[in-house]
Order: structure tokens, then sequence, then C-alpha cells
């Protein structure tokens, strides 16, 4: 990324020349803008063990600005403030409250994003900075845009699109500042985090990705590994409205990893629209060996294996998770159902079960609602646990 840095500083002297300064500042001080959210959730959890029940009463408020481009250069800074209203009943896991079950949402102030990006009429597009890095479904690396405070990178990302159809997504990143931030021991994971993403639109119907993950932990090295893989998403352009996606991948240990390990990954599933039920099935597996198994520390966990977040960390003998899902909408809330049944990859263990629910509703352009509930029924992993949200949302 040595290459990346230096072209950024040999554009300087041309881009900001003081003529053409002069000619744009204007312009791009009206294409500035300000924007805020507020995002305030209450959850509750209740768990069979000894852990006293949460509630976590949180209000996330944003501030957005965008600056008008300069020569090709803009910027971009973002600041959060996670604030508790009521008492703090409920482990956010940096303040102490250990007898509570965890609400992984800590009150503090961050800067979400602070970066400054490059781009030019031939589509590219460079940026260093802190950043919002979500590439595909988020599987393997997303923003965790569901909890209070967001997953970010500070690094280094080059994106070149070479047509309507093509493009490819490179990055080189140096810390993760995670959603237990923006103080305590687990706040941010230093390392090397190399990432590549190539996108082909084969037709409007069919898109193949092919990606490579390279993640080097400074502190975390049972997580340092090697991920690459395919994700297929397709439908048909005629007839019953069927869609699909198909991922393959494959991870090895990489690094100063502590153990050898090599395990694969699929994710299949099918949905059929309907006229006013979506319907999906799916099976999605992680592969363990009873020693290691296949692990995704920087996506967006909350999307995948149910609501509940039993699965965070894939047991070593691996997951196998097999869902169903509707959608639907009555009258103006959209309403969600899925259930999920959890298996070992080896072993031959049934870990438990999940039902999930959510509703949804848009009061106005600026103003939603949404209340989510999950209940998972333990087997041979973790505790019953219930956890119910409800969430309302402001756009300024």
């Amino acid at each position: 990324m040595k290459a990346f840095s230096a072209v950024m500083l040999s554009a300087l002297p041309f881009c900001f020349s003081p003529s053409l300064v002069a000619n744009e500042l204007s312009t791009a001080l009206q294409q500035s803008s300000v924007s805020a959210h507020f995002r305030y959730r209450l959850e509750y959890v209740e768990q069979d063990n000894a852990l006293k029940d949460a509630i976590a009463s949180t209000l996330r408020s944003r501030l957005t600005v965008n600056t008008g481009t300069v020569s090709g250069f803009s910027a971009l800074v973002q600041l959060d403030n996670v604030s508790l209203l009521g008492n703090d009943n409920y482990n956010s896991t940096v303040n102490g409250k250990t007898a509570y079950s965890v609400v992984a949402d800590p009150k503090g102030t961050d800067i979400n994003q602070a970066l400054l990006r490059y781009s030019n009429d031939s589509g590219t597009t460079l940026s260093a900075g802190r950043q919002l890095v979500n590439q595909l479904n988020q599987r393997f690396l997303g923003g965790v845009g569901w909890r209070q405070n967001e997953q970010t990178l500070d690094g280094y990302r080059l994106q070149q699109k070479f047509s309507d159809h093509l493009s490819v997504d490179l990055g080189h990143y140096y810390n993760v500042n995670r959603v237990f931030g923006p103080k305590g021991a687990a706040a941010d994971q230093h390392g090397s985090f190399n990432t590549a993403l190539l996108q082909w639109q084969l037709t409007p119907a069919h898109q193949l990705a092919g990606f490579a993950y390279d993640f080097d932990f400074d502190n975390w090295a049972v997580r340092s590994s090697r991920t690459f893989g395919i994700d297929y998403q397709g439908k048909l352009s005629a007839g019953p409205k069927l869609s699909w996606q198909l991922a393959l991948a494959k991870q090895d240990d990489a690094h100063k990893a502590p153990l050898s390990f090599s395990h694969h990954y699929h994710r299949l599933s099918l949905s059929w629209a309907l006229d006013s039920v979506t319907l999906e099935a799916g099976q999605e597996r992680l592969a363990g060996d009873g020693q290691s198994a296949f692990q995704t520390p920087l996506a967006t966990l909350h999307a995948f294996s149910g609501f509940a977040d039993m699965f965070l960390n894939t047991p070593n003998n691996g997951l196998r998770d097999n869902w169903l899902e509707a959608k639907t909408k009555l009258k103006d809330v959209a309403v969600t159902l899925a259930y999920h049944r959890f298996d070992s990859d080896s072993g031959s263990q049934t870990y438990g079960d999940e039902f999930n629910a959510s509703a949804g509703y848009n009061l106005n352009k600026q103003l939603s609602a949404l209340l989510k509930l999950a209940h998972y029924q333990a087997d041979t992993l973790a505790v019953d646990t219930t956890k119910v949200w409800l969430m309302l949302s402001y756009q300024l």
C-alpha cells in the first residue's frame, strides 16, 4: 500500500492547483451536506442460567458531514454517541456488570468514519482513513450495523470500475474498530488485513464474485487465516420468481495461527416470491473438526445463524444451519418469520433450534419502528435464550 500513498501524494500538486481550487471551491461548498440520525433501542435478554435478565435502553446519535468535491477529492466525517436512557442493567462488555446477560452496546463517543476520498472519470476511487466496508452479503466482511457502535476499518481502499459489468475492490487495513468500543480491551484489533473482491455482472439476472481475505491479527492469532471463495447469485428471468445464492469458500491457517487447519464453507439458499409472500429455504455450513472451525471474525454476524447471536464464534465441531423463512406485508407492516435448526458439522450433535420474528413499519420518510424477537431452544449448546428488541430510527 506504499504505492497507494505515493499516488495520492503525487496527485496533490496537479489536483490542487490554485486556479482550479478557486473555481471549484464554491461548488464544493454547495455540494457539502450535514445530516443527523437518531436510533433508540430497548433490548431485553433472558437466559436459562444464573445471569440476571438484561435490559439495555440506549440512544445512538450520529452526525455525518460529507464535503463536496474539489479536483476529485472529497472527505467524510461521521461522529457517533451512544448514551444510556435509564439504568445500565446489562453487561455491555466494559461496564463491569458481569452478573447480567450481555448486550454489546457500550456507551461512549467515537469517530465512526473519517476518510479522504479521490475519484476520477476512469472509474477509480481511492480512500484512506477510517471507513465502513460492507462486501456482498457481509458474511465475511461487514460493518455490524445492527449494534449501536458499528465496526469500521482503518486503512486504504482502491475501488476500480472497469465497466458497468466488472469491478474490483482491494483493501489494506491495519486496525479494526469493533462494536465493543470505543473503550475497553476488545475495542480494537490491530494487525494486517488484506481484502480483494472481484464482481462480474454476467447478465442482468446473474452475478458472480470472487473474494480473498488475508487476516493477520496481532493479539488474536487464533483468528489469523486466509480465505478464498466465490459467490454466485441468480434468478429466473421468466416464469416463477425464483432466485438463489451459492457461495463456496476454503479457509486455511496463516501467519501466527496456533493450529494448522483447512476448513470449507458453503451457503445455498433458494427464494420463491409469490404474490404476497416470499419463501426462502437454505443451508449454511461452516466446517469444523473438533479442534478448530471455519470462522468469520469480521462479518456482520447478527445477520446469520439466527437473531439470538448464539454462533458469533463457530463451535470447534463446526455448524450446519438449516433454515426456513417467510416474508410478507400486512398492510404497511413488513413481517418476517424464520426457523433455524443448528447441528454440528462433525460429531453428530444437535445444538438447538431457534425461532425468529420481526415487524417493521415506516411511520413517514423520517421515522421508522422495528420490533424483533428471538427464542433459542438449547439441546447440546449453550442455554435457552430469549431476546426482544424495540427500535425507533429518526433521520433528519
